[in-house]
């Protein structure tokens, strides 16, 4: 089902949102640096860094923002990818309820610039009790968005495509 455009536009000002809280902290390296040979379905000659870990992409005072693992899978010319945030304090979902995980799943299109976002997930993680629990979720695909520069995704366009 696609979102209507109240719907979208509010998932995508939270995106929005999340990268203008995260772009100011400092960019962190991983330890990713040995390219290793696509997997099959990628484009023909290019290489992918290394998926088996998370990969941090931004890391500020409030919170730290992740390329999770196991990115890379292709479906035509779309390689899907998770992106997480962890926040050092609550914040409140949609539905009112406090999290302090977020992840956005979605997929890029390398050649085209362009991608799409899928599922979105807001977790507790308590730590006290060690219990992790999703207290929101919406799995919709949003609109086929343009990839701008200084954005996560064209953070996340250039570790999955390797630019």
């Amino acid at each position: 089902m696609l979102l209507t455009k109240p719907a979208f536009l509010n998932q995508y000002c939270l995106g929005v949102l999340l990268a203008l809280f995260v772009a100011h902290g400092a960019s962190a390296k991983s330890d990713h640096n040995e390219p290793t040979p696509a997997k099959a379905g990628a484009q023909k000659g290019a290489h992918k860094l290394s998926n088996d870990k998370d990969i941090v992409l931004r890391k500020n005072a409030q919170s730290t923002l992740y390329l999770l693992s196991g990115w890379g899978k292709a479906e035509g010319p779309f390689v899907w990818y998770t992106v997480s945030a962890h926040f050092n304090a609550e914040q409140l979902s949609p539905n009112g309820k406090p999290f302090n995980l977020f992840s956005l799943s979605g997929a890029l299109d390398c050649k085209e610039n362009h991608f799409f976002f899928y599922r979105t997930s807001y977790m507790y993680f308590d730590a006290k009790t060690k219990s992790l629990n999703e207290v929101f979720f919406k799995k919709a695909k949003s609109d086929v968005i343009p990839i701008s520069p200084d954005t996560i995704e064209s953070s996340v366009k250039a570790i999955i495509c390797n630019e």
